[in-house]
């Protein structure tokens, strides 16, 4: 998105909600008030983001956040297999497992993300593959469906983020790790 884009989506924004149009009319809070949103959402698609911000005008009459302009945005763009439950999830895994002898690293590559981070390599669905039923549908199901939900809200939260940011957080994360 360009910065003449976010003018025009902070005028609408600002024309529907009293909070951001006075923000807007203090010329220091503008500058402030734009350049945050433009490094916020620039990564994001001039009309992707004009749709999210429809989508809040007319579904809340609350002003929205960066956050909410972002979850909108990434919500009209994510595929269907990605807003799978817990237990669908499950139900692909537990049949990785039920075929997990004969499983290649190509078959494990064709499945969901998610469930391929739980397992975290083809070697682990074998391994599974060899442990009784009974282990299978209680105790793996269990860790499963506790650890897929904090896969996806971390994915959730990872997709969220610009990729500047997440640019910024691994120089972070890498000054930390030379000390």
């Amino acid at each position: 998105m360009k910065k003449t884009e976010l003018v025009q989506i902070m005028t609408i924004l600002g024309s529907n909600y009293q909070s951001i149009g006075k923000q807007l009319e203090d010329e220091d809070k503008r500058k402030i008030v734009l350049r945050t949103w433009f490094e916020c959402l620039e990564d994001l698609d001039f009309n992707l983001v004009l749709a999210a911000v429809k989508k809040n005008i007319i579904s809340s009459s609350y002003p929205p956040t960066i956050h909410d302009i972002r979850k909108a945005a990434l919500d009209l763009i994510t595929p269907e297999e990605e807003k799978k439950s817990a237990i669908d999830y499950w139900s692909e895994a537990f049949k990785m497992i039920k075929n997990g002898t004969y499983m290649t690293e190509e078959e494990f590559e064709k499945h969901s993300p998610v469930v391929k981070r739980f397992f975290g390599n083809v070697a682990q669905v074998k391994e599974l593959a060899m442990t009784d039923y009974q282990t299978v549908s209680t105790v793996t199901k269990g860790q499963f469906l506790k650890q897929i939900e904090v896969i996806q809200a971390r994915e959730k939260e990872n997709n969220l983020l610009p990729d500047s940011i997440k640019q910024v957080m691994l120089g972070i994360t890498n000054n930390k790790l030379l000390e």
